[in-house]
């Protein structure tokens, strides 16, 4: 049996920048303490992807305001996935690429554990995809499963 953490070290990858590994130890300190909130089912992918896009958010606000990722505040994650006005889901996909981007990544390396990460948060849970009578049936871009991470039913203290 593969525990959450354990799922999170795959989802990781190896190598990267030091703020990119630090940024997933936070994602792993914070999960822990809501553990029992991650089912081992994930047939859907929202958790790899609400956690990954987590680390995601982490490592982005990490580097780009040379911080601690521990130190990183719940608020800089809500301004990477709130909308700008008149911005389209589509659009804050564009935004954290170039965020990434502007880190240094290749987005479409698939080498680079950031962008190999990224490639399945960007990925679109298309209407066609899925039989959509099954309201647990995921939707939207992979990164917007960061909101369940952070929602009030799995509630980390971030």
């Amino acid at each position: 049996m593969t525990t959450i953490n354990e799922q999170t070290r795959t989802w990781q990858g190896e190598g990267g920048p030091a703020e990119w590994t630090r940024a997933w130890g936070r994602t792993r300190e914070l999960i822990s303490t809501r553990a029992d909130r991650f089912s081992e089912s994930d047939s859907d992918g929202s958790h790899e992807e609400g956690i990954s896009a987590l680390a995601t958010a982490l490592y982005i606000t990490a580097r780009e305001q040379r911080i601690e990722a521990a130190a990183a505040p719940r608020q800089a994650v809500d301004d990477l996935m709130d909308p700008r006005p008149g911005e389209t889901a589509l659009g804050i996909v564009r935004r954290w690429e170039a965020h990434l981007e502007n880190l240094g990544h290749d987005i479409d390396d698939k080498t680079d554990p950031v962008a190999a990460r990224w490639q399945h948060l960007r990925y679109e849970h298309d209407a066609d995809e899925r039989n959509w009578d099954d309201s647990l049936a995921r939707h939207g871009y992979g990164l917007t499963a960061v909101q369940y991470v952070l929602s009030d039913h799995v509630a980390l203290a971030l």
